[in-house]
């Protein structure tokens, strides 16, 4: 029977934050007239934006759980878009070959990031900030400057669409899950996110860790990328670390799924936590106008997370605060 309703209780915790966000947007868009809400149709349109939150969020929850935080995803998902994507271009629209260079060149990219980490001995900041600012520096060189537009080709876009974009929604979440479930490094991760320093001297090598972790979390980049780069026209970089906004804007999952990751693990929190965010999003930019909706979204989205993240955080929270205050004044009484 405990058991029974431990993984009741787990069924409850990973679905109630989504589920609950769903009926509410779709009781406000239908109040509204917005009664295409909840439809398949909204799924299909739907799912594309939850594979690019979900796919970016743990590349960069990789690192974050590592006790990194990296800066440049962003400019290596761009490079690899731009080389990538007119490389399957010339190549008579080859998805395959996309999808593949999308892989390979996130993971180069994400490995020359782990490289001067590891071996340059700067902070993690400076360096994914010096190698962000190179991979951006290159943007403009290639193609002419011309970046690379993938929206009007439909043989490359299949990644972006419904059914094709399960492929590297799905994959996402195996090389997330195999990372942290079959990997030492992966294992390693709590210690090197609670005290790096301290993990370091009892014997964990930060080197090794450092580059493996960098080829899974470019591997998750690749992911992102093969959805991303199709979804708007990728132009070179002509501003410095104008790629960093683009990446961690899909940071907030990574926030959810920690805080749900006790019930199902990080990897599906991080997706319930995408679906979540999305769901609200998709709502209220479908009742506001369109200049107000995006706005208003991005304000609410991130005070919903900041107010999920008070009520949710293990220590210091106001409900676990509150529980600890009730029990200490239960036992004044009894005394």
């Amino acid at each position: 029977m405990k058991k029974k309703m431990g993984i009741g209780k787990r069924i409850l915790g990973t679905l109630i934050l989504p589920v609950l966000m769903f009926l509410i947007m779709m009781a406000v868009c239908w109040a509204n007239g917005k009664t295409y809400y909840g439809t398949v149709d909204m799924w299909k349109t739907l799912i594309v934006n939850i594979t690019i939150s979900t796919t970016c969020a743990m590349g960069i929850g990789l690192q974050f759980n590592n006790g990194r935080f990296d800066f440049s995803g962003g400019a290596v998902m761009l490079l690899a878009a731009i080389i990538g994507g007119n490389i399957a271009k010339n190549m008579n629209s080859n998805v395959v070959l996309f999808a593949v260079l999308c892989i390979v060149l996130c993971t180069l990219l994400s490995v020359g990031v782990a490289v001067l980490y590891a071996y340059g001995r700067l902070p993690v900041a400076i360096s994914t900030i010096t190698m962000a600012l190179i991979y951006e520096a290159v943007t403009p060189l290639l193609y002419n400057g011309a970046g690379v537009n993938l929206i009007a080709d439909m043989e490359i876009k299949k990644l972006a669409l419904f059914p094709g974009v399960l492929i590297p929604f799905i994959l996402a979440i195996v090389i997330y899950e195999f990372y942290k479930r079959f990997t030492l490094t992966g294992k390693q991760s709590e210690l090197l996110k609670n005290n790096q320093g301290a993990a370091v001297d009892i014997g964990i090598n930060e080197k090794k860790n450092v580059i493996l972790s960098y080829v899974f979390s470019g591997l998750l980049f690749g992911c992102a990328t093969m959805v991303w780069a199709s979804s708007t026209i990728k132009s070179a970089s002509f501003t410095s670390l104008s790629t960093v906004s683009d990446l961690f804007t899909n940071i907030l999952p990574v926030f959810i799924g920690l805080a749900l990751s006790k019930y199902c693990g990080e990897a599906i929190g991080t997706v319930m936590g995408a679906v979540t965010l999305n769901l609200m999003s998709y709502g209220l930019q479908a009742v506001l106008s369109a200049e107000l909706g995006s706005a208003v979204s991005m304000v609410i989205t991130g005070v919903f997370v900041f107010v999920f993240n008070i009520i949710t955080t293990p220590y210091g929270s106001i409900i676990t605060a509150w529980f600890e205050a009730r029990k200490r004044k239960g036992e004044l009484k009894k005394v």
